[in-house]
């Protein structure tokens, strides 16, 4: 992007998104899938959005035109071109597309009849997009509704009144070029996957409805609840004289929430209840009811839908994690955002499924979601099981800490991660960046992070990955000032891998100068699957496996060690892994390969947990 003109860059790569809004409890709505196959464009030049002069395009891909006569010139056509399948990425649809870094198009057409909800004049119509990488704009009928920016995060555009009965074209640019000024930033040590990676749905609702309603259990065990009302009109007082309840279903329970003073449109509640609560491996999900009424004696509009919720404590006591008042040690498992087979994006519930039996396989109470926003089903499905998650931003390795436009884009990935799943008893570590180097503004930049996930939900923990270099010695201080703000320290080692001997392992020590909860949030070695030999071979199976024993002895004599989420499931796409007949653009710290065949680590890993557990 250095060579474009400053108008051209900002037309490219936006900082901040522009005309969406964060819907939560999405699954719960009444839905039409837009999932399947679309029609797709590449446009390694940008031309389909900024004409040759560096200015917006107006005879753009966007407008998906037609030729008006049989000499008319449109040099593009959407009905003519490749298809690609949503959601997905299009790295591993179309080989051409491996590595492709930049713009693609995609378009589908959308059909409405005159009984659609989304021409019913009482009801308000949106595009969700559970994720699209990474930016993303969103055209109807070639008309510019919205832009968002940050690939994992799910975002909407209304489209009220614009789907009258007929066929649509439904226009959604894709660019997951690196930028120095994105979250994350220029590398990563994980696949840049493309596209409409994530469900996109139109989203129906009525004229005055609830964008946002969660609620949770406090580490005192009350229950609290928030709610955001959007009337759409902000000339009108319905969004602050609305009535928004909470009824719990199985007790019998209704809670009025109250307007929060100078905030229009929010309402909160905290209240006493007593609920059967949800454990890691004891999962309880309670029904509950959502209502917001407007207008008199029922004349206006009623939003209702239902969720299933669970409900626990979660807190800190000195070097313990507390689950419902229970000191819990975490026995976790990493796990990237990667399909159980292919080398793909993830997404969808039987992906979720399969990942999370695997985790349960090894005997984990804890999935540590990394490193950015995963699909909502992981969560979900998290919590119908029973397992304890951590939940990250992809604040990652360096970031432009002194760009103020890039914090805020930091903060609104954190809004989106905050919202969607603060109803999740699963969830129970927000993360905010992992294995961050140091420069200037960087503490200023996490603090700011950390704030603002306390401020959207006080009632979990905060934590952080740091990384751990050697030192010269096996007494390890996680000293980064990064760590006095958090509640749980994170530390990401790799003795015996990256650095260390292997027979030195079991005599390190980890400390804080805080006396906190420390979390060894990544360890382990690095083996291709069916590569044997002896424990000295790099990149056996037996290699691996020795590494996981002498890091398990080590930790079991760490006092302060609170859990673990060993790097990681199973091996995922890099472009950073380029041994031959090795790595093959594959991490291979996995427990079980790409095509999820178990490693001997995986056993080691299991048996401990049994042990553990």
């Amino acid at each position: 992007m250095a060579n474009y003109a400053p108008a051209m860059r900002d037309l490219l790569n936006p900082s901040a998104s522009s005309g969406t809004v964060l819907l939560s409890n999405v699954p719960c709505r009444q839905r039409r899938s837009l999932d399947g196959r679309w029609r797709f464009i590449v446009d390694p030049y940008d031309l389909g959005y900024v004409d040759i002069l560096t200015r917006r395009n107006r005879q753009g891909f966007y407008r998906d035109h037609k030729p008006r006569h049989k000499g008319d010139r449109i040099e593009y056509d959407f009905d003519w071109s490749d298809e690609l399948v949503v959601p997905g990425d299009w790295n591993t649809q179309d080989p051409t597309l491996h590595y492709y870094e930049g713009t693609v198009w995609y378009r589908t057409t959308v059909q409405v009849d005159a009984v659609d909800p989304a021409t019913d004049p009482t009801n308000r119509t949106f595009v969700h997009v559970g994720a699209a990488n990474h930016t993303a704009r969103v055209f109807l009928d070639g008309e510019e509704l919205g832009c968002h920016v940050g690939g994992y995060g799910p975002f909407a555009v209304e489209v009220t009144g614009r789907l009258t009965p007929g066929t649509h074209s439904l226009v959604i640019q894709v660019n997951n070029r690196r930028e120095p000024d994105r979250v994350p930033a220029m590398r990563s040590d994980w696949w840049n996957f493309g596209g409409l990676h994530r469900s996109v749905d139109l989203v129906t609702v009525p004229r005055v409805f609830l964008r946002d309603a969660w609620v949770t259990m406090d580490a005192d065990g009350s229950l609290v609840a928030g709610a955001t009302v959007d009337a759409g009109d902000p000339t009108t007082d319905a969004a602050t004289t609305a009535d928004v309840t909470l009824e719990l279903v199985d007790s019998g329970l209704t809670v009025m929430l109250d307007p929060v003073v100078d905030r229009p449109g929010e309402f909160a509640a905290r209240f006493e209840a007593d609920v059967e609560r949800w454990h890691p491996g004891r999962p309880v999900l309670h029904r509950v009811r959502w209502r917001c009424a407007t207008g008199q004696a029922g004349g206006g509009d009623v939003d209702t839908f239902d969720d299933d919720v669970g409900f626990r404590t979660v807190a800190v006591d000195g070097n313990r994690i507390l689950v419902n008042g229970e000191p819990t040690f975490l026995r976790g498992i990493s796990i990237h955002g990667e399909g159980p087979s292919g080398g793909r994006r993830a997404n969808g519930p039987e992906d979720a499924s399969t990942l999370l039996d695997w985790a349960a396989d090894l005997g984990a109470n804890f999935v540590r979601l990394a490193h950015y926003q995963h699909d909502e089903h992981m969560v979900r499905e998290a919590d119908r099981r029973g397992l304890l998650a951590w939940c990250e931003l992809p604040v990652y390795w360096n970031i432009a800490w002194d760009d103020p436009r890039v914090l805020g884009n930091a903060l609104a990935q954190a809004e989106e991660l905050v919202v969607r799943d603060r109803s999740r008893a699963a969830v129970a570590l927000w993360s905010v960046a992992n294995e961050t180097l140091p420069g200037e503004g960087r503490h200023e930049f996490l603090a700011a992070l950390v704030d603002r996930v306390r401020e959207l939900d006080p009632t979990r923990l905060v934590s952080g990955a740091l990384i751990t270099l050697p030192t010269g010695g096996l007494d390890f201080t996680a000293d980064d000032e990064f760590g006095s703000i958090l509640d749980v320290v994170a530390i990401n080692q790799y003795l015996g891998w990256y650095y260390g001997e292997r027979d030195e392992i079991p005599s390190a020590t980890f400390t804080t100068p805080w006396r906190k909860p420390i979390l060894f949030s990544e360890l382990g070695a690095g083996a291709k699957h069916g590569l044997r030999g002896d424990e000295d071979e790099i990149w056996t199976e037996e290699f691996q496996a020795a590494v996981y024993r002498a890091q398990l002895e080590m930790i079991g004599r760490q006092p302060d060690c609170a859990g673990l989420s060993p790097w990681i499931l199973k091996d995922f796409r890099t472009p950073l892994r380029v041994l031959p007949q090795v790595q093959d653009g594959y991490n291979r710290k996995g427990l079980v390969s790409e095509e999820g065949e178990r490693k001997l680590a995986f056993d080691v890993l299991a048996e401990a947990y049994r042990q553990m557990a």
